[in-house]
Parts: structure tokens; sequence; C-alpha cells
């Protein structure tokens, strides 16, 4: 057995001789980032239990780490690989084979360069990527989410750092058009539905930005993006089957100019097409296979302030709108009939990632929503910055009934992923909140940065008297790069 095992090794070492031969450069780059964070009435006074009438203690204060270590090998000039690994964890949290004490596959793809030809670039593996503003597409996704793996589930899921998808890319940069497609497999399923073979869930698409070369360097950016959940199957014991795919066509545009020195101004909308699926869950109710139709916008202005410019303010305002549903009772159909069919207009969040490490963005989902927000940045000494921004909530659509769901990030009522809290709420209402939230950057170093941030969500009144208390939360952090 010994001889087998050394053999095996002779035979590893001699395999990598001319693999490490061949490496032209390799860099190894990394951070630790540490974080302390309290965070109270998340659940805006329901309480542990979730009900309507809790006593609002809910309280989460945790130190946790988020370790990433990175490897870069350029194996020629047109060929480099790329691996990272991450870990991230709640202090104390050394419980063996736990996802806190995992170091899990953070990054792993490989970039070829002018493949085929000089303009062509293709990226293979797991990999992180963005468009835009991430209004609609970032491989982060929605801000409330941590992956199964994180150390950070049910803990502070919108702060993970676990971000990347499996997917190939194809860019195409023709200056001033780059244009670039990909395909990402979001979750290859285990077949279980009997006669089924093929319940993945697919994401693809195409991005598209052109630099026109004015004086105002105004640049336009085309998309197309599709998801497709290809389940069709019996969900429950006796349930009817699920007639047709849960599909996401999202076509969208978005431009940015600069008409004044110092003024930026973007413009960004989409559209969502498809089919909203909502399988029955008893052989009497008919599956919910309805249109999507549901919009979304926004509008960003930054603008460098012409007065003590020894200090940078930049002052920013975003409007955003996603669209909700207007039959927001969300009831199962008791017809098949396609006449009876009602559209879904409610937004999906697909993969939006704006807003991170608010207080709104953790426990609301991007949709039926306008969101107001004005902030101001500046550096008051040398290698600080500071910014204060409030964000005003108000949903698209009138609250139906007198509940609403709010997602809990971790602590507390918040010990999975996707947990929800349904709090008491008053009919017919749209005031959602108000945040104001102050933070401060220090650059200690080059290579490390000191953090603090304070943020205070008032509750609007949509919500009833046991369910207003006031969310706050205070994160102070040390993150080192090398």
């Amino acid at each position: 057995m010994k001889k087998t095992i050394l053999l095996a090794l002779l035979v590893l070492a001699v395999a990598a001789v001319p693999a490490m031969a061949s490496v032209q450069n390799v860099k190894i780059s990394g951070d630790v980032d540490s974080t302390y964070f309290i965070r109270n009435n998340f659940d805006l006074g329901a309480g542990a239990s979730g009900s309507s009438s809790g006593d609002g203690d809910n309280k989460n204060d945790v130190f946790i780490t988020q370790t990433r270590l990175r490897v870069d090998a350029d194996l020629t000039d047109q060929v480099s690989a790329t691996i990272a690994l991450i870990n991230e964890r709640a202090w104390g949290d050394s419980t063996t084979d736990t996802a806190g004490t995992d170091i899990d596959l953070n990054l792993a793809f490989v970039t070829l360069r002018e493949m085929l030809y000089s303009p062509m670039t293709v990226v293979i593996g797991r990999q992180e990527f963005h468009y835009g503003n991430s209004l609609v597409m970032d491989t982060a996704g929605t801000n409330n989410g941590a992956p199964g793996d994180s150390g950070l589930l049910g803990v502070a899921n919108d702060l993970t750092k676990q971000t990347a998808q499996d997917a190939i890319r194809v860019i195409f940069d023709y200056n001033p058009l780059t244009f670039e497609v990909f395909f990402s497999q979001i979750d290859q399923k285990t077949v279980t539905a009997a006669g089924e073979d093929d319940d993945d869930i697919n994401l693809w698409g195409f991005n598209s930005t052109y630099d026109l070369g004015d004086d105002m360097d105004t640049q336009v950016e085309a998309y197309f993006f599709a998801k497709v959940d290809k389940f069709k199957g019996e969900v429950g014991s006796g349930a009817v089957a699920v007639d047709n795919t849960d599909t996401i066509y999202l076509p969208g545009v978005r431009v940015s100019t600069n008409p004044l020195e110092g003024l930026n101004l973007q413009l960004e909308y989409a559209h969502q097409s498809g089919t909203k699926t909502d399988p029955g869950s008893t052989a009497s109710a008919i599956p919910d296979n309805q249109q999507r139709n549901a919009n979304a916008a926004q509008v960003i202005a930054n603008y460098q302030v012409p007065v003590m410019e020894d200090y940078k303010p930049v002052l920013q305002g975003v409007f955003t709108y996603v669209s909700g549903d207007n039959d927001a009772t969300g009831s199962v159909i008791s017809s098949d009939s396609d006449s009876t069919r009602s559209e879904y207009n409610a937004w999906d969040p697909f993969f939006e990632n704006q807003g991170g490490g608010t207080i709104y963005s953790a426990i609301l989902d991007l949709t039926n929503l306008f969101v107001y927000n004005v902030s101001l940045q500046a550096n008051p000494m040398e290698d600080v910055t500071a910014k204060v921004s409030w964000t005003g909530l108000y949903l698209a659509q009138d609250n139906v009934g007198t509940s609403f769901t709010l997602k809990q990030p971790g602590g507390g009522t918040g010990s999975s992923p996707g947990t929800s809290t349904s709090v008491a709420a008053k009919d017919g209402k749209d005031e959602v909140g108000h945040e104001v939230d102050v933070e401060l950057v220090y650059d200690y170093t080059e290579d490390v940065q000191i953090g603090a941030k304070a943020g205070w969500f008032f509750a609007g009144d949509l919500f009833g008297e046991a369910n207003e208390k006031t969310a706050t939360q205070a994160l102070a952090n040390v993150n080192v790069n090398f």
C-alpha cells in the first residue's frame, strides 16, 4: 500500500514539473476583513416569535471575520487561471465540519484572450461579474441572501462576500463597442420528479456598451437576460402538475452622460415578461401560470459640488421604481382557462445588488417600491471619507390586508436563508419607512482600511403600533489587503 502511494505521488510530481515550468507569472493576493456589528429590531418589534404583538427584543451582536486568498497565474500572454478560497465565520464558531469552519471555493476560472481572433476573450468557470449599476444583473445576487456553505448563513446573510456564479462569458471588444454574451447554471437540481429529466435553473443573456465619443462622454448600454426554471411536474402529494416553466425575459437600456462639468446623469429602464408559475399544493388547486408584465426604472445624478473643493464633496440623488402586483392577494386561481389568468405585475429582484449594508436592503426585496435616496460624501480630512445618506421607501401598490412580510438576514428570527417575518400592517397604506445612514472610512495605510457605519430605519405608517419600532445597526470593521 505504501509503495502504491509513493508511486502515485512520484507520478504527480513528475506531471507537475512541465505545468510549473509553463507559468510565466504568479500573483498571490487576498484580504482579511473583521467586523463587529450590533443590529436591533430588524423585525420592527415582532419579537423572536414573529407575532404581531412581540416585545421587540430582537437583537444581534456578533464578531465576524471574512478571509479570502486568491492566486492568479499567467500561463502565457493569452491564457491565465484564477483560484480563490474564502472562509466566513462568526467568532467562536469552531465546531467541526460546520459552514463556519469550512474553506470554500469562491473563484475558479480561466481566461482565454484573443481566442480565435484578437477582439475575443472567453472566461470559463466560477467568476464574479456585473453590468451597469447592478440594478438588474450582478453575481452577488440579492443583498439579503447568503449561500448554504457560508458561515454567515443565519448570522448576517446580507454581508456575505461569496458572490460568484458558474458561468461562461464571451467578450468581444470592438472599441468603442463592447459586446458580451454569457451562460450561467444557477441551480443544477437533482431530478426528483417522476418522468422529469430536466429541472435546472439556467441564466443567459447578452450585454453591450457603446461610447458615443461626444464631448459629454455619453455611453449607451443595452442588455437582454433570461432566467428559465425548467421544472415541470407534481409538487406535493396529489398535486396538479406544473404545466409551464417559470421564466423571466428581461430587456433593458441604460444611458450615462455628463452634460456639465462635474455632473453625471444616468437613466435606466428594464421590462420583465415571461411566465410566473405557482404550482398547486393539492389536486384541487390549479397551477397559477400568469404572464409577467413588470417594469423598473432608475435615475441617478452625481454632482461634484464646486464649493469647498479641498473636501471633494459629491452630492448624489437616486430615484428607483420597481412595479408591484395589481392582484396583491396572490391567491391561486380556480380555473385552468387562460382567460382567467391575470397578469403578474410584481418586479422580480432578479440579481440586483444595490443598497448593500443598509437596513432596508436587508429586510426588503427590491420589488413593489418607490425608493428615494439622497447622499453627500466628502473627505473632511486627509485619508478620511465620510458619507451621510437618507432613503425614503414607499410601496408602488398599496398594501392589501393587515400584515406585511419582512426578510430577516440573521439573528433573532433570521435563522436560515429566506427566513421572513410577518408583521402587523395597515390595509391601503404605502409608507414603508425612512432610513438615515452615516459612514466613515479611514485609510490607515494603502492596504489597511478602518470603517464605521450606523443606520436607523424609522417605520412608516404602513405598520401597526406593535410593529413600528425603529430598527438600528452599528458596524465597525478593519480590512487588510495584501
